[in-house]
């Protein structure tokens, strides 16, 4: 596995959704890539281990975003106003790992539909690296043209974290268990079934014969490979409602003394690397009520303003996967299951692609079914 080297003439944008602080930036072949910099707070091996399972979940027939090394030089750094970029920029001069943007990208949720044959792939390379990071609460999955890409694997092969303290035994990280509980995908673990043996065998093809029991053993162990992987996905039919189910209206009544409340904005950005975004909802939760609601509005023509190639109903059906997970709809999983504290926590949770929650606010009221449809009226209608 080779790798193109690129030099980086532009910064973009940074994307604040995770610890690391990667960025987007612009190279010299005239791409686009989500840049992790080796100053990075985790080093450079998990920047290995990146390239490594790209590598593995590419041989698997796994959709995967292009990798190239990236040259950042110090004029880039320089004039970067934010002193926590500058800082990073700075440790980050030389060689770093480039991921190719996929613009106009959604994040993967359990309202999409994605083939049992892919989805076992999925499980059988998070098994086989022990990537601890891929549950519903952070997929690192995204749909992008129809189909669902894996991306972020530097969570796996974690024994590197260790070398300090010498435990770098190959058995001893082979043997160690590894939960699929909590995977975003886990509902598709019986489609498993035996995808070592064929590894096996596409391993002998390639005259590269040395895996024959961690991935699957750590899954499931089973004996048969599933068809022909398409990885093709559809999202479930969903519109979101123009007005959101409220409190019953004797709840509502009781509801005189003002309560404070938490309220996020939601935006539709089509590209991240332009920076603009149209208001498409608000999340108000108020815990003294017990409420957490979601209202919506897609106004496809001033999102095709921004960019004409957008999905709209990809949009809407977005939206409609956060108004489902505040009413609590079991048929999407754990993360419309816990109470609602926690959904409103993974719903305010940072991210990077088109549909993404703004900074949280405060405030208070006596009734928040009204302040939803009053902030929807002011913030994005």
């Amino acid at each position: 596995m080779t790798l193109a080297r690129v030099t980086a003439t532009r910064f973009v944008a940074p994307l604040r959704e995770g610890g690391s602080l990667p960025g987007i930036i612009e190279a010299d072949d005239l791409g686009t890539y989500v840049c992790k910099f080796r100053g990075a707070g985790q080093g450079l091996p998990v920047l290995v281990a990146e390239v490594i399972v790209s590598g593995l979940a590419e041989a698997l027939g796994l959709h995967t975003p292009r990798l190239v090394t990236v040259d950042l030089t110090e004029p880039i750094a320089r004039y970067e106003a934010d002193e926590e970029v500058q800082d990073l920029l700075n440790a980050s001069l030389g060689l770093n790992l480039g991921v190719d943007f996929l613009p106009g990208s959604f994040g993967f949720d359990s309202a999409i539909d994605v083939s049992s044959d892919y989805a076992a792939r999925v499980l059988w390379l998070d098994g086989f690296v022990a990537n601890v990071d891929r549950s519903w609460r952070n997929p690192n999955l995204l749909v992008w043209h129809g189909k669902v890409w894996v991306i972020d694997h530097g969570a796996s092969l974690y024994f590197h974290h260790a070398w300090s303290r010498g435990l770098t035994d190959p058995a001893r990280f082979a043997d160690q268990p590894w939960s699929v509980d909590d995977h975003v995908l886990a509902a598709h673990l019986d489609a498993v079934a035996g995808l070592a043996d064929e590894t096996r065998r596409a391993d002998h093809r390639r005259g590269a014969c040395r895996r024959d029991r961690q991935g699957a053993g750590r899954v499931a162990g089973r004996s048969r490979l599933p068809g022909r992987v398409q990885g093709g996905v559809r999202r479930v039919p969903s519109r979101p409602p123009r007005r959101i189910p409220g409190l019953a209206a004797e709840t509502r009544r009781g509801m005189s003394a003002p309560m404070p409340y938490q309220y996020v904005v939601l935006r539709c950005v089509p590209r991240v690397d332009r920076e603009e975004f149209v208001n498409v909802g608000v999340l108000v939760y108020c815990q003294e009520a017990d409420f957490l609601a979601a209202g919506c509005r897609v106004d496809a023509e001033r999102l095709h303003a921004l960019w004409p190639e957008l999905d709209a109903d990809a949009v809407r059906a977005a939206l409609a996967f956060v108004d489902g997970v505040c009413r609590g709809d079991a048929a999407l999983g754990a993360a419309a299951t816990g109470d609602l504290g926690v959904r409103f926590g993974f719903l305010k949770a940072p991210r990077s692609t088109v549909v993404q929650p703004g900074p949280v606010h405060g405030g208070i009221t006596a009734d928040p079914v009204a302040e939803v449809e009053r902030l929807l009226d002011l913030l994005v209608r």
